[in-house]
């Protein structure tokens, strides 16, 4: 198996959003397919965005992703961001989610960042724990969110 770790092309908008609605479903939230289509520029890579897209592949399919990005939170402290990350299902236990993360923190660690932090789903927090908990990361936040479009109906 060779896997590579590279940048997000869009040309790969149909199979990571095949790779968003299977982690949707694992982590029972909502997808919208047509935004995910419309918001592909996002995804690219871009020079001076401290934003991009990381997928793997193995012989022109895509085996898994993740996004990262970097914010200066109003404290002042550079945060990296590690979300709607996914490996499929039939890749995973191949080492494929350390070779997305190995390259996640090195870009973030070369950007600059003081602190890294990945939102977890409820539902997979003590399987995504035995992952990143030896990385060095530590359970620190609770996040609640609100379906503001459920609350107006």
């Amino acid at each position: 198996m060779t896997v590579i770790v590279r940048n997000y092309i869009s040309k790969d908008n149909e199979q990571t959003m095949k790779l968003m609605e299977k982690l949707s479903n694992q982590i029972g939230v909502g997808f919208d397919a047509k935004k995910w289509k419309d918001s592909d520029k996002l995804r690219l890579f871009s020079p001076g965005l401290q934003r991009q897209t990381l997928v793997a592949e193995e012989k022109d399919k895509i085996v898994g992703m993740g996004m990262i990005e970097a914010r200066l939170e109003p404290s002042g402290v550079m945060v990296g961001y590690l979300y709607n990350w996914i490996v499929d299902p039939d890749y995973q236990g191949r080492g494929i989610g350390r070779m997305l993360a190995d390259k996640a923190l090195e870009i973030l660690q070369k950007i600059g960042v003081d602190k890294i932090r990945i939102n977890v789903g409820l539902k997979d927090k003590d399987r995504i724990a035995k992952l990143v908990v030896p990385l060095g990361f530590e359970p620190i936040f609770i996040t609640f969110e609100m379906d503001v479009k459920k609350q107006k109906t």
